[in-house]
């Protein structure tokens, strides 16, 4: 039965389209530039006192000769939004990303980069980077619910391994921290969101002074999530069906979904983070976060438990990390940053679920993954940045020794467990000689059963540099190349070359071109090394070329445009493994303005990113990429084959528009604030169902086809936030918002399609997420 919402939207729905209807968006503020230009007249040791942020480039210092395209959310963008997470925001701001369901969980996309895992994609804490090795990627930060500790957000759209390091294909996120300079004094905060039934709060203390600066914050969230409008297809025997989990003769009656965003076994998200500088030179910061999803794919239910029904399949992450940096002038011209950093990260995944024996949460099978991970990292970066010379230089080295071992508080037998059967041997309570149907145990001869006893480490080096030309008052270069090694593979190589020339004054054109490296995950990698085989990395080549334009002193303009031809390694069905699937190329496209005055600003932006050519690899017949080469025999008499169809990206929007304002009223007391995303359908995944529809399905199944047309599946969605802002004097403000107000569409966030493997819609499904009423407050002291 499909949840009623207790709002009425048709009569809001006009008014917000035209609150958002209005020009623009700007890459760069006034204050950005203004700061540009302020620092090209500063001395080395005055540039050292200035915390300067540009992202994608080690040398380079104005915001404007960026050699990519960034995205930044500032902490007011922030507060004024109706965020629940990071995962939200990028959704909200950047050009054409959205994120999808999984069974690991929400998944983001940039740029048409969107698989089964995020492992396409950095995410760095102050420098740091702190994605999940082993297996999952960029998990940590995206997904808690309390966002005050932060005080920007930099989304490079694109690759940026020469920069960052392996793996940034798809983009990079980079979260920056407050500090006491940003946040000073005692700062307590906190929200509701009313259908979640999510309540958190926060506190933060910052202290300034000339010789010591120190900022703490903790927060905790306690979230019971939502059991939302999941319909899906599925199977039992011969007999199709579709529709709403927990209805009538839908899948899987009359078991509830389960509910979306709930906290792992009840636990809260908890943040605690401390921040302190030493007189400009020194800074120590450390920060552990815990956070957690629920499976929202397909027939992702509840269930039974002494006559309750609960959730019962989610994950758990919880991260410690520590850093320690320094930054120092050697003389005039030469100056040395270091960092040192430790991190330990462990995480739980539930997965299975079976009657015949105890379901509990620690038992190993249950578990589908179980591991922790430390790492010791270590990076040197010498800049040479003469006064008064066209010519800056850096090089840098980084290295890094990583464990990959049982979870926090177990041993080897009752917590490792990766890639489905890589346990710790046949001592371990997941191994079977002779393993019962069903049960989630293995035995050697289980396929990818790898014995690791208590883990395994490994490590990696890199080298990394960049020299910075001003051949003219107009004209710039930025060569840049960076190497990487890891135990496990051979040197893994990044270049970029890009030409930087400034047309007029405030308007730049930009080209840039890169490859950009990744290396498969600590799983996959041992796995290889273990069978012999050579570890490839995948590769993505890149060309773009963007046009920058401070149209007057209140509208900006930016378009770029880019080629990208990926070597993508991805889920592959047969070996059920990351390997590689194919050769892609696509190409995009991205506009983007602003409008911005004292006491308003109007912003869009559009995406269109649209799949060239896509070729499956020797040996393989399909995949989650693309339906324009695919041919999968799911048998049946006659056999039923499921055939190319399209030249679209599976899992993606070709096109994506984006809207947002924030007006301020009452001299500055009052802020409304709105935003909208429209996808105007999703192509690839229309393509998958038109496919297995030519294949000649079975009668049975031709209904759910038709079910899904019916209930506009893959057609337009659009939807909008709204949110408004009072300050009560410059000390307190509270945040009333409205999140999820569906424009055209039910709300439908769609679930990952891995690809048709299966005479019937086995991969289609979706959430209709529901209009949702929250608060925020925030106390100054």
């Amino acid at each position: 039965m499909k949840n009623e919402s207790s709002v009425s939207v048709p009569q809001i729905r006009h008014y917000i389209l035209l609150l958002l209807l209005l020009p623009v968006w700007a890459w760069a503020s006034d204050e950005d530039r203004t700061t540009a230009e302020g620092l090209a007249d500063m001395s080395l040791k005055e540039l050292m006192d200035v915390e300067v942020y540009v992202p994608a480039t080690i040398t380079e210092k104005d915001p404007m000769k960026v050699p990519a395209s960034v995205t930044v959310i500032t902490a007011e963008d922030i507060a004024r939004t109706p965020a629940r997470n990071i995962m939200d925001l990028i959704e909200i701001y950047v050009p054409g990303a959205f994120w999808m369901n999984h069974s690991i969980g929400p998944i983001p996309g940039i740029r048409g980069f969107l698989v089964d895992r995020p492992y396409k994609y950095l995410v760095n804490v102050n420098g740091v980077n702190v994605n999940i090795k082993a297996h999952y990627g960029a998990r940590l930060e995206l997904l808690n619910w309390e966002l005050n500790d932060i005080e920007r957000i930099e989304v490079i759209r694109g690759p940026g391994s020469v920069t960052y390091g392996p793996g940034a294909i798809g983009g990079v996120i980079n979260i920056y921290t407050k500090t006491a300079r940003e946040a000073p004094g005692l700062e307590v905060g906190g929200h509701f969101w009313d259908r979640y039934n999510s309540i958190g709060n926060y506190v933060g203390y910052g202290h300034d002074s000339n010789e010591v600066d120190a900022y703490g914050y903790f927060s905790a969230v306690h979230t019971d999530g939502h059991t939302p409008d999941l319909f899906a297809c599925d199977r039992d025997g011969s007999v199709f069906t579709s529709g709403y989990l927990g209805d009538p003769g839908g899948p899987e009656a009359p078991y509830p979904p389960a509910d979306i965003f709930a906290d792992f076994s009840n636990e809260p998200q908890i943040k605690a983070h401390m921040d302190i500088h030493f007189k400009d030179t020194w800074r120590f910061w450390t920060r552990y976060t815990t956070s957690s999803h629920d499976l929202m794919q397909g027939t992702a239910q509840k269930y039974l438990f002494d006559g309750e029904y609960r959730n019962f399949r989610q994950t758990r992450y919880r991260h410690l990390q520590t850093a320690l940096e320094n930054q120092t002038p050697l003389n005039d011209v030469f100056s040395l940053k270091s960092l040192f950093a430790y991190s330990s990260i462990d995480v739980l995944n539930i997965e299975r679920y079976s009657s015949s024996f105890n379901n509990d949460e620690d038992n190993m099978l249950n578990l589908k993954w179980i591991w922790s991970e430390d790492e010791y990292f270590a990076r040197f970066m010498f800049n040479y940045e003469p006064e008064d010379s066209k010519i800056s230089a850096a090089f840098g080295v980084e290295g890094s020794y990583d464990t990959i071992e049982p979870a926090w508080g177990k041993d080897k037998d009752d917590g490792l467990r990766l890639s489905e059967a890589m346990i710790s041997g046949p001592s371990s309570e997941a191994f079977d000689p002779v393993p019962p149907a069903g049960t989630g145990q293995v035995s050697t001869t289980t396929a990818n059963y790898f014995a690791v006893g208590n883990g395994w480490e490994t490590y990696s080096h890199a080298v990394l540099g960049e020299l910075n030309v001003e051949w003219t008052d107009k004209m710039t270069t930025i060569l840049s190349a960076r190497v990487d090694k890891h135990k496990f593979t051979d040197n893994l190589f990044s270049p970029r070359a890009a030409l930087i020339y400034e047309l007029d004054k405030d308007r730049y054109l930009k080209f840039i071109a890169q490859r950009s490296v990744r290396m498969n995950t600590q799983e996959e990698l041992y796995i290889n090394n273990e069978l012999g085989l050579e570890n490839k990395p995948e590769k993505l080549d890149t060309l773009e070329l963007i046009y920058s334009d401070k149209v007057t002193n209140n509208l900006s303009f930016q378009a770029s445009t880019f080629y990208n031809r990926n070597k993508a390694i991805a889920w592959n069905a047969t070996l059920r493994r990351t390997d590689l699937v194919g050769s892609l190329e696509t190409f995009g496209l991205e506009m983007e303005a602003k409008y911005q005055k004292d006491n308003f600003n109007i912003g869009v932006n559009h995406s269109f990113v649209k799949q060239l050519d896509w070729k499956l690899a020797d040996d393989i017949s399909s995949s989650g990429i693309s339906y324009s080469d695919y041919y999968y025999n799911v048998g049946g008499v006659p056999p039923v084959i499921i055939n190319h169809k399209g030249n679209n990206l599976s899992n993606w929007a070709n096109n994506a528009t984006k809207l947002f304002t924030n007006i301020d009223f009452l001299d500055g007391k009052l802020t409304l604030h709105g935003d909208a995303r429209i996808f105007w359908g999703f192509e690839g995944l229309q393509d998958g169902l038109d496919a297995l529809s030519d294949a000649g399905i079975p009668a049975g199944a031709v209904a759910e086809v038709d079910h899904i047309g019916r209930e506009h599946g893959y057609d337009m969605q659009a939807t909008c936030d709204v949110s408004l802002m009072y300050r009560l004097d410059r000390f307190a403000d509270v945040t009333f918002f409205v999140q999820n107000i569906p424009i055209v569409g039910d709300n439908k966030r769609y679930s990952y399609s891995s690809g048709f493997i299966r005479n019937y819609p086995d991969k289609t499904s979706w959430v209709e997420e529901p209009i949702v009423f929250g608060l925020r407050y925030r106390l100054r002291f």
